[in-house]
């Protein structure tokens, strides 16, 4: 009788390890366990998958080594949730920023402490999340709504300027009657009606990529776009050495979006282009149906210094700018997201600094776009 009770208390116990084994290794996040000496004791098959080797080539090696190839410890300066929960003795979350080529990756990390009896750290869980997705969405939704509060600062600038500008230009046109055309009078306040105009236009622009109201009834041929804005700035990419090249899709379909307003988002895009290759180099503009998802694509690939690392958050936020006083409000790429999203379009860019590997250097926008057949 206590040999069967024996027996069934082992297969007992043998079962649930196995059904615990199960739990551990059908989690698709990454499990590791580790001692106080930060030495492996145990992992899921999701890790064992991440890092390509088998339990018994890790069992009992220190993390810091395994994962990080360093010689102890992660310093204090690299965020880490099993060094501050051996610290701290608390459940620790630290997000954690990765550079892998030219894309980044966000993963969530989360330790637990083990405690015995006597309260004492004997092991920390920790339990990793790649958050990529979720994070670039929550952070593209936190752009649209820093846009549409300067929809609401547009709108109040231009109900302000606009008044003035009214009366200044109305008063122009008066004095423009009684001048005598030809004379020096006549062209100062030709010139002085011009700047007007051009005011209420930059009140208008701000105000028209800061307002997110639907818009489907334009489509555009971004070809025939694209030709038209590189014509009006081909003797800038000539004065600045720049070199254009052109990979136009021949069976490219209408683009979804207002004509006017994506010339603006492709000049834009291209102007920044030539300011990140002062001296020269090559911009290569490519467009392409992606017919999976129906998406017109245009690629702005350019082989300037690239977007330092610690500025790549921050290129859509408005009025972000790395140029010198008075080279630009920064404008420019929140503008173009604003007027983009409009659509339901997107922005999106790859980069790599001089830095990270000279011979790849540059950024490439990449803009899309539903398609419109109708």
């Amino acid at each position: 009788m206590k040999k069967e009770h024996e027996l069934n208390t082992k297969e007992g116990l043998l079962e649930a390890n196995r059904f615990l084994v199960g739990v551990v290794n059908g989690i698709k996040d990454t499990i590791m366990v580790v001692d106080t000496d930060y030495k492996i004791i145990g992992v899921n098959e999701s890790l064992l998958r991440k890092i390509g080797k088998p339990m018994h080539e890790i069992d009992g090696r220190p993390c810091y080594r395994l994962l990080h190839n360093l010689d102890k410890p992660c310093a204090l300066n690299h965020p880490c949730s099993i060094r501050d929960a051996l610290r701290t003795g608390e459940i620790c979350d630290v997000l954690r920023t990765r550079l892998i080529g030219p894309n980044i990756t966000y993963t969530r990390s989360i330790a637990y402490p083990i405690l015995n009896d006597q309260g004492k750290i004997v092991r920390v869980i920790q339990m990793e999340r790649d958050i990529t997705k979720w994070k670039k969405v929550g952070d593209q939704f936190y752009n649209i709504q820093k846009l549409v509060s300067m929809g609401k600062l547009a709108a109040g600038l231009a109900h302000e300027l606009n008044n003035p500008m009214a009366v200044i230009l109305g008063f122009v046109d008066l004095l423009l009657e009684k001048t005598e055309q030809g004379t020096q009078s006549y062209d100062i306040l030709k010139t002085i009606e011009r700047q007007g105009f051009n005011c209420k236009r930059i009140v208008e622009n701000l105000t028209s990529f800061a307002t997110f109201s639907k818009i489907t009834k334009h489509s555009t041929d971004v070809n025939k776009s694209l030709e038209r804005v590189i014509s009006v700035i081909m003797d800038i990419l000539r004065n600045e050495k720049i070199v254009i090249e052109k990979n136009f899709a021949g069976d490219l379909p209408r683009a979804k979006g207002n004509p006017e307003h994506l010339r603006q988002v492709f000049t834009n895009l291209i102007t920044n282009a030539v300011a990140a290759m002062r001296g020269g180099g090559l911009l290569t503009i490519s467009t392409r149906h992606n017919s999976s998802e129906n998406r017109v694509e245009i690629l702005f690939m350019d082989t300037g210094h690239g977007i330092k690392r610690e500025y790549r958050d921050e290129v859509f936020d408005p009025f972000f700018t790395t140029r010198e006083v008075g080279e630009g409000p920064g404008l420019g790429l929140s503008a173009c997201f604003g007027l983009v999203s409009k659509y339901d379009g997107d922005i999106t860019f790859e980069t790599v600094t001089e830095e990270e590997d000279r011979k790849k250097k540059g950024t490439t926008f990449t803009v899309s776009l539903p398609g419109d057949f109708s």
